[in-house]
């Protein structure tokens, strides 16, 4: 039953990539949400309308939570982000992605993350590991942090701080702008690490399972099991994850 839910919620993805595509740097009706800084546009409603008129189509008496303006609960959930980098999106920057997840009883059991830019799609079932585009892909072995690449989403008040507090000592630090495509590189190995200081369900939710499929650990910023409600997250290859939680925790005890 779930392999059939992943091909459906794998094609889906894909096709609102390529519609995507079609807009990408020249997006239409751009306006402010929440602040100048949290942006939307109209193709962020019709990709998620496409979305969500399919999984009506196909699982009428299941609930959908999505992030314009769809907050259904419900035993059997489908959590939609039809732009995650919306920011890169409309600028024309290639980091953006199409999260697609489904949970039962919240826990997520099919996750999958479309870039269309790169043609790449990332997935996994419960229990039956993670792949990219029909490849296993697992976490890097980096056991130490003078090896490794870390990611950091924006957040006011705590990216520069925590920046500084790592930038020492580690190889880098990177800014992808969205948050389901760095988790995701670090289910691949391409990150080490991945700090999300804020994030929503629909920011996360695929990842939540893809990470740990990879062979990954992800937890809250206190280091408990990390859920679809937990608001902030550190996604990592598992060896790092404590010291990363150290860092982490002396920027937060200094925010403001």
């Amino acid at each position: 039953m779930y392999l059939d839910r992943l091909d459906f919620a794998i094609k889906l993805a894909r096709r609102v990539g390529f519609y995507l595509l079609q807009h990408w740097g020249n997006a239409l009706n751009v306006r402010e949400k929440s602040s100048f800084q949290d942006i939307v546009s109209d193709c962020d409603k019709q990709a998620q309308q496409m979305i969500v008129s399919e999984i009506e189509r196909y699982f009428p008496h299941e609930a959908i939570l999505a992030e314009e303006d769809r907050f259904e609960t419900g035993q059997k959930l489908w959590i939609v982000d039809p732009i995650d980098g919306t920011m890169n999106f409309v600028h024309g920057l290639p980091s953006f992605a199409v999260g697609i997840a489904y949970s039962e009883f919240g826990d997520v059991l099919i996750g999958v993350v479309h870039d269309p830019v790169l043609n790449e799609t990332f997935y996994a079932v419960k229990g039956e590991g993670a792949y990219r585009n029909g490849e296993k892909i697992s976490v890097s072995t980096n056991a130490t942090l003078r090896e490794s690449i870390g990611n950091v989403g924006f957040y006011v008040g705590f990216t520069g701080h925590f920046v500084n507090a790592i930038e020492k000592r580690v190889r880098r630090m990177r800014m992808m702008g969205s948050a389901v495509l760095a988790a995701s590189y670090v289910a691949c190995g391409r990150f080490d690490f991945f700090v999300a200081r804020r994030a929503n369900p629909w920011d996360v939710a695929p990842v939540l399972l893809i990470v740990p499929e990879a062979g990954g650990c992800v937890t809250d910023l206190d280091g408990k099991q990390a859920s679809l409600s937990s608001g902030a997250y550190l996604f990592s290859n598992g060896k790092l994850h404590s010291e990363v939680l150290e860092i982490i925790n002396k920027v937060k005890g200094s925010e403001r």
